[in-house]
């Protein structure tokens, strides 16, 4: 069991004319599209404090994770602060094979330790950066995946998924209505 967290804090800039402009984003499910699904501008950017809390759980057969988190940009005109946050619940069961590598360096689950495991994934993702009361829209959405890896042996991976993805309010224009996208991906670990 891992059970962690984060917080970093981030001074505004100094010895600048102007107040910086800076945007935050999340391409969401891929980051193949041409446009990331969530994107905020930040008008007089100031200091930023943000967090993550997270846990993990595995155990010989399946493991759970999730985070939380959030991220505040003051800014310097005075105006309400821009507040984003949003979280995720994974779970995986290996269908063939036992115990989850720990990726000591990390913190995060790793491969199984027995080659040719196959594990059935699930994953639900929320994430926020309307903020009405800074005035700033970055849209928000919901998706859940669902997978089946195949790990042929310690450094070769096939991961076939596929997520559907709930628009919210004010994402980009590129992204009109929910959708359903399939990935097929090959993995090789160094």
């Amino acid at each position: 069991m891992h059970v962690g967290g984060a917080v970093s804090y981030r001074t505004s800039q100094v010895n600048v004319e102007e107040s910086p402009i800076g945007s935050v984003s999340s391409d969401g499910v891929t980051s193949m599209f041409p446009a990331a699904l969530l994107e905020a501008d930040i008008p007089d950017m100031g200091s930023e404090l943000k967090g993550v809390i997270e846990f993990l759980y595995t155990a010989p057969r399946f493991m759970i994770q999730s985070e939380y988190f959030f991220d505040c940009l003051h800014r310097t005109s005075g105006q309400n602060s821009y507040r984003a946050h949003g979280g995720y619940i994974q779970g995986g069961i290996l269908l063939k094979g036992r115990e989850f590598e720990y990726d000591t360096m990390y913190a995060v689950p790793g491969r199984p330790v027995t080659p040719q495991a196959i594990e059935l994934v699930a994953r639900f993702n929320y994430t926020d950066m309307n903020d009405e009361r800074s005035g700033i829209l970055g849209g928000e959405e919901k998706d859940l995946s669902l997978g089946i890896n195949f790990y042929l042996n310690r450094y070769l991976g096939i991961k076939i998924n596929g997520s559907y993805v709930w628009v919210g309010n004010f994402c980009n224009s590129f992204y009109q209505k929910n959708f359903f996208l399939s990935q097929l991906r090959l993995q090789y670990v160094f």
